[in-house]
């Protein structure tokens, strides 16, 4: 007995099961016997009154693939849905079993062509690439048709679109792309296009690794060509997104800071190092090598230049500058020359006190000081040869009578010529005392001479000190002014610092629809 309405109840549900695909084959059948879905659903009204077919139309972002910033292009995916009513397929449903939907497939039933029209591939017959263009053969989902005729198309996408990309605040700028999408064939007589704000959103969102969504907002936009007599619809969506920047703060912009204050080290190291100019050339090098590593992820941008751009070409131009003031200190330091008085006033008395330098000693007090012991020593010299020049005669007499003094030294024979050797052997010693004294001032003035190029040195060498001081002082506020002029131009930066929203109210609640 169980085993029998078991069976019973099988064989029901089967049967019930077979009515209702019957049914379903009955419609799709009396549906399509004479349809032709080339026909416009609205007819073929002449006025704008007689309107044609009505598409709601509503988009939900789902994610953002990638920005191109040097293609200009934009790679998104999205939920596209589109909703209209077309009476030539609508039904009784209790004539056909109570069937209240069906799924065929869109190559069956009229479609609007609504196209992405600032798409980067319009038509790609290629089937790898076929998920990228704009047009419709893209929607590979089947349609949902009611009894009342109405169409409900849900379809999920991804768009290459154009963008227009401006990177002159890269890294901390945001960017706003815009998708066109509307008919390319129908005129808003034909075809009407109607935004479903409700239906339309974020909700279905993915977080980007590279941008944040700031806002998303869409109009309906009505464009009249003059090849027509009315206007064609269209629906703009526009997507507001902001670079994440800590990426190429670490990659891009930290490094290159890091490289750019190493040349200071030069104005740190001692001249005798004899490194001081191989260590900026060699950072001027490295940051040469960087930039050209780093160009590549620089966006291409002919109408403006980059924040990044602008920072790398201001640190060349910084380093070079250091590398020239370097050469200028190490020139002075190695002088011995008398300074001119132009210069060590401008040096000691105007840059020495503003980095906190004096003097090592008075070296002008020291100049004086050995000027008056040379010119001392110049005039007992004059002295010295006038003497030998009034005394000539009496030193000629001297040198013939030299051998006779040494006999006298001897043996003296008389009174009288023993007072002559004692005045000849006192004039003797005259001669040589004055012939010492001249070498005597001779060593003296080769003295002062040295010690006056050791004093021109040190004073070369203490002004090369303040000007080291000096161009690290200045090389560090330009290093720092430079950073933050540069990049102080960026939006995002001043509503960091100054707390300027950039994003308003209205915004972020069009963010948080659904």
């Amino acid at each position: 007995m169980a085993h029998s309405l078991h069976s019973l109840v099988v064989v029901l549900t089967v049967t019930r099961l077979v009515d209702c695909i019957n049914y379903q084959q009955l419609l799709l059948r009396d549906l399509f016997r004479n349809y032709d879905s080339d026909a416009n659903p609205g007819g073929t009204g002449n006025e704008l009154s007689a309107k044609g077919a009505s598409v709601t139309f509503a988009a939900k972002l789902v994610r953002v693939i990638e920005l191109n910033e040097r293609a200009n292009t934009i790679q998104t995916q999205w939920w596209i849905q589109q909703k209209w009513i077309n009476k030539d397929l609508s039904w009784n449903k209790t004539k056909y079993g109570n069937v209240t939907v069906v799924y065929v497939d869109p190559k069956r039933v009229w479609t609007p062509d609504i196209l992405l029209h600032n798409s980067v591939r319009l038509f790609d017959s290629a089937a790898d690439d076929d998920r990228l263009s704009g047009s419709t053969d893209k929607y590979k989902t089947k349609i949902g048709i009611y009894p009342d005729g109405q169409h409900y198309w849900l379809a999920p996408a991804m768009f290459k679109s154009v963008c227009d990309v401006n990177t002159r605040f890269f890294p901390f700028d945001d960017q706003t792309c815009t998708l066109q999408f509307g008919s390319w064939a129908f005129d808003s007589s034909k075809l009407d296009m109607i935004f479903d704000r409700n239906e339309s959103g974020t909700s279905p969102y993915q977080m980007n690794t590279e941008w944040e969504l700031l806002a998303f907002d869409a109009t309906l936009k009505y464009t009249k060509y003059s090849c027509c007599q009315y206007p064609y619809t269209s629906v703009l969506l526009e997507v507001k997104l902001r670079r994440r920047f800590y990426y190429y703060m670490v990659n891009l912009v930290v490094p290159c800071s890091l490289i750019a204050i190493m040349v200071l080290l030069s104005f740190v190291l001692p001249p005798e190092a004899g490194e001081r100019i191989s260590l900026g050339i060699t950072v001027l090098m490295a940051m040469a090598i960087f930039q050209e590593l780093t160009s590549e992820k620089l966006p291409v941008e002919s109408t403006h230049t980059p924040l990044l751009a602008q920072y790398y070409s201001s640190a060349i131009a910084e380093i070079g500058l250091a590398i020239f003031a370097t050469s200028i200190i190490l020139n002075f330091h190695y002088r011995k020359n008398k300074m001119p008085n132009y210069l060590r006033k401008l040096i000691f008395s105007f840059a020495g006190p503003i980095v906190g330098m004096k003097k090592y000693k008075d070296l002008a007090r020291s100049e004086k000081l050995l000027r008056r012991g040379q010119e001392r020593a110049n005039g007992t010299s004059n002295d010295n040869e006038h003497f030998k020049k009034g005394n000539n005669c009496e030193l000629k007499s001297l040198s013939l009578l030299q051998n006779d003094l040494i006999a006298c030294e001897k043996e003296p024979r008389n009174e009288f010529q023993r007072g002559k050797n004692h005045s000849s052997i006192r004039e003797t010693h005259i001669l040589e005392d004055s012939e010492d004294n001249s070498a005597d001032q001779e060593d003296k003035g080769d003295n002062v001479e040295k010690e006056l190029a050791d004093i021109y040195a040190k004073e070369w060498q203490e002004a090369a000190r303040i000007l080291d001081r000096l161009v690290l002082l200045v090389a560090i506020v330009v290093c720092i002014c430079t950073f933050a002029a540069i990049f102080i131009q960026a939006p995002r930066v001043q509503e960091h610092l100054f707390g300027d929203p950039a994003i308003t109210e209205e915004q972020r609640l069009l963010l948080r629809r659904k």
